[in-house]
């Protein structure tokens, strides 16, 4: 068995459990937050009407014609064939959230034991995605998002920050910016790490931070590999690293 099986075994385990009370719950939200998930897509990914936000398949609940997303914990529970161009695809969870927005889903609809994703379960959701330092939530027309340069009151710490960066040599790129975003407007302060996802590197950091005497609820960490709406934000406002791993010099023997 891959771990990819085994991971597989047990977010449908969760699931079959997660009607018991509300500690079962809770335990197969906290799974499902970090796990990719199967949906349905009227067509090819792309632009326009093809784009994740627009694209994805809704359904009505029979019993009180409720609009929902369809949302699998693994392709076996869509027991047909789709129509063409309609394809069924393999996302994250928090890409899933981002693109979808605030509807309903509903986790194996056709399944005995349907679960409904309410407002109080995306929440939950979003918390746990959020601490493994990524974003469930996209920028839009109508909540834009907003990266400028940070307050110069941040420059002692970025001297921390640089000086663990050079002790350590865990990081090779880092940005930090103030981003305000969402329908009722939030300002934080980020620290883009060009690094792959790694949580014990986020915690370890945010301890730097805090130390510093930053407020935790303030500061995030995100890894923009992962976090294209980041990169794009940082790209269109001109922001550059505020740190560079030098490299390293070559001196020629005589």
């Amino acid at each position: 068995m891959t771990m990819t099986d085994a991971s597989d075994d047990r977010l449908e385990a969760l699931w079959r459990q997660a009607g018991r009370d509300v500690h079962a719950e809770e335990a197969f939200l906290r799974e499902l937050s970090g796990q990719r998930v199967s949906v349905i897509l009227r067509q090819r990914p792309g632009p326009g009407d093809a784009a994740p936000e627009r694209n994805l398949v809704q359904w009505k609940r029979e019993s009180d014609g409720t609009a929902f997303a369809p949302v699998f914990t693994h392709p076996t529970h869509v027991a047909f064939s789709l129509p063409a161009p309609a394809q069924l695809v393999l996302v994250p969870v928090r890409v899933l959230l981002a693109a979808g927005g605030d509807q309903t889903y509903i986790v194996n609809p056709l399944s005995e034991a349907p679960f409904e994703l309410r407002a109080a379960q995306r929440t939950l959701l979003r918390r746990s995605i959020a601490e493994t330092h990524h974003d469930a939530e996209w920028p839009s027309l109508h909540a834009p998002w907003i990266f400028r340069l940070p307050d110069d009151a941040l420059y002692p710490v970025a001297v921390k920050l640089v000086e663990w960066f050079n002790a350590t040599g865990h990081v090779d790129q880092a940005f930090l910016y103030e981003l305000t975003r969402g329908k009722e407007p939030r300002t934080e302060i980020v620290l883009g790490l060009n690094e792959p996802a790694d949580t014990a590197l986020a915690d370890a950091l945010m301890a730097i931070v805090t130390q510093a005497g930053v407020e935790a609820a303030s500061f995030i960490i995100r890894f923009l590999p992962d976090e294209p709406s980041h990169r794009e934000g940082l790209a269109q406002a001109g922001l550059t690293p505020f740190y560079q791993r030098p490299a390293p010099s070559h001196h020629l023997r005589h």
